[in-house]
């Protein structure tokens, strides 16, 4: 069964509470104060039963012009209007303001309502009703149905009901999957129960038992109990009037204006990126205006930052950027209703394209192009937006929380783009990330240029150092996002990985004639010293190495594991290393060696065994226990 929700609008003393009143028996004004003045300050809710049996919620708004931003908390979540005009007054300043907030809310389905026509002759009426007529034109209630009623009599109120019902049929069936968020427009404690909230759920499904996370202090709370429109419920979807009674949280952390929502969805933002309309009556508003920025239940301070010009004429619109004094936690697609600073009234809505965007320098117009693209975009456009402002690799909790998606709605999406080729995997062990397949090619372009010049730069070296690469060319990546990217890559052989060096995919060292002779010496020497190797610098010397040529020689050495450094300026050649070893553990085996044995037996010094040992405990070949060292090696 669908879940609606109808609110009230219009003028104050208009009769919305009254026709609600009469349509329900609920008298929605329950503040004594509403009660002593006769008017509506905060939103009121009560339920309609409609002749089939289906179940209207409806929401009763404050129509004076001091109490709009209470008006504007209530219609958050709202399927359809009523719009009501007084047929003794007829069209009033709140009944446009509130028509511009209907019509900039996108709310499409609604009904006007011509109130206390019992007050008026057949004649006026049918000037009311052109008036009306001419006011609503070009508006989302241009085309709405216009019923005459008087509660004092009851003239038209079947027939209202007949709309309302035939308007229940046209409001599309939301969708009851997706994440629960529920923005808070009452916070109150019971006796027995605890803290309660209550506010009409916005998406989702919403359970007894379930763990949501209140915004903005980021606590987890644990749903106790459910009623709509005062009857428990173990279960609530998008679309109703809620109460949740939660625990986990007292009241004094709870307040109107926060949200309710499934855990890591809302991320609050002091910036966000949207599509700005400005209304045709409203004043040109300049540059850096100071407004007032209700979002769902919530209202804060900003500025506009005009992205394309210095001032928006009314009746235009543009992209923009808002600048919050105070967060708020909005998704892609979110309503927004700007009012100025002072005097205070309704000028602009907005339609939020990024909820978290960088801070934009003015006058780019490939960005502002990129943001109109964005705003008409799906959810794998959301994806791919996310992507592309982090410009790196994301795993999949990662990219879900930049796109303010939940995982478990993320993955099948993922899964599709994948297949599309709209993004790219990147697979490390049980790890994935996933890039846009541009930037994909872009740092691959990179990588083949850095690593070209080193090559030609560095024609011994067989690579770049993985952590050179990292740091000069991807410092924003961690390690795992580094290597994947490394390792799809090396997959598709346009790199070659080996050991800590990155070299490109058809690099191959190559060695002239004199330079191979040089390493033929070299390799000799070394292994003819076996435990008392050479100096390097006084063997560069006698082969006339010249200083450029022996630096580059040494790390080729290294790199091709012809020499093993054991420290600093000592290298044993991998042959004598490997013969070394062979004689302790052929001599010493299980017993374990002092380090003075192995010299004796190795015919070497001092300087050489040192190091030789502390070589083997490194390379987990030995362990030391006292003067001793133990194998940890096989035979």
């Amino acid at each position: 069964m669908k879940n609606i929700i109808v609110g009230t609008a219009g003028h104050v003393d208009h009769g919305k509470t009254e026709l609600i009143k009469y349509l329900t028996g609920v008298n929605t004004d329950r503040l004594p104060e509403e009660k002593r003045r006769g008017m509506t300050i905060e939103p009121g809710y009560t339920c309609l039963n409609l002749p089939d049996g289906r179940r209207l919620g409806l929401i009763d708004v404050p129509g004076h012009e001091r109490f709009v931003h209470n008006m504007l908390s209530g219609v958050a979540g709202i399927d359809l209007v009523m719009l009501l005009v007084a047929a003794d007054e007829g069209v009033m300043p709140q009944t446009r303001e509130h028509l511009h907030i209907i019509d900039l809310l996108g709310i499409s389905k609604g009904v006007i309502v011509i109130s206390k026509t019992d007050l008026v002759d057949q004649e006026w009426l049918v000037m009311i009703r052109e008036q009306i007529i001419e006011t609503v034109a070009g508006t989302t209630l241009e085309n709405a149905p216009i019923v005459e009623i008087s509660a004092l009599t009851g003239k038209g109120i079947d027939q209202l009901v007949a709309v309302l019902t035939q308007l229940t049929d046209e409001v599309e069936t939301r969708s009851a999957s997706g994440a629960c968020r529920m923005p808070i427009d009452r916070v109150f404690s019971k006796a027995g129960f605890g803290t309660i909230v209550t506010g009409t759920l916005f998406s989702g499904i919403v359970k007894v038992g379930d763990m949501l996370e209140l915004w903005p202090k980021g606590e987890t709370v644990r749903v106790r109990g459910l009623q709509v429109h005062d009857c428990e419920q173990q279960q609530v979807s998008e679309g109703q009037r809620t109460a949740l009674n939660i625990a986990g949280v007292d009241i004094d952390k709870t307040q109107r204006g926060g949200w309710i929502a499934s855990p890591g969805l809302l991320r609050e933002s002091y910036r966000i990126d949207v599509a700005l309309r400005l209304l045709a009556d409203a004043k040109d508003l300049s540059q850096r205006a100071r407004v007032r920025i209700h979002h769902g239940t919530a209202e804060v301070m900003g500025r506009i930052n005009l992205l394309d010009r210095e001032e928006l004429e009314h009746g235009t619109d543009c992209i923009a950027q808002l600048e919050l004094e105070k967060p708020l936690p909005p998704l892609k697609g979110d309503k927004l209703i700007i009012r100025s600073f002072s005097p205070v009234a309704v000028i602009a809505g907005a339609e939020v394209i990024d909820p978290m965007p960088s801070r934009h320098r003015r006058y780019q117009q490939d960005l502002i192009e990129q943001l109109r693209q964005h705003q008409q975009g799906d959810v794998g456009d959301n994806i791919r937006a996310a992507l592309n402002k982090q410009k790196q690799p994301l795993a999949l909790e990662d990219l879900a929380r930049e796109a303010q998606i939940l995982p478990d709605e993320i993955t099948s999406v993922i899964s599709q783009m994948v297949d599309e080729g709209r993004i790219v995997a990147l697979v490390l062990d049980k790890d994935v990330f996933y890039v846009l397949p541009e930037l994909l090619y872009l740092w691959q372009q990179k990588l083949i240029e850095a690593l070209g010049e080193y090559h030609q730069s560095f024609p011994l070296r067989g690579g770049m150092l993985r952590e050179e690469v990292r740091s000069r060319h991807f410092a924003a990546f961690n390690q795992r996002q580094f290597l994947a990217l490394i390792s799809y890559f090396c997959q598709h052989n346009i790199l070659r990985f080996e050991g800590a060096t990155i070299a490109l995919g058809n690099f191959m060292v190559k060695l002239d004639l004199y330079q191979q002779e040089l390493v033929e010496q070299i390799k000799n020497s070394w292994n003819s010293a076996g435990a008392n190797p050479p100096d390097w610098q006084e063997t560069c010397d006698a082969l006339a190495i010249d200083s450029k040529l022996r630096s580059e020689l040494l790390i080729y050495l290294c790199q091709q594991e012809i020499l093993i450094k054991v420290a600093e300026d000592i290298y044993f050649s991998d042959q004598a290393l490997r013969e070394m070893i062979g004689k302790l553990h052929q001599r010493y085996g299980e017993s374990g060696f002092t380090l003075s044995e192995a010299r004796d037996l190795l015919a070497t010094s001092r300087k050489y065994i040192l190091p030789f040992g502390e070589y083997l405990d490194r390379k987990k070949l030995t362990k030391r226990a006292g003067d001793k060292r133990f194998w940890l090696m096989r035979k």
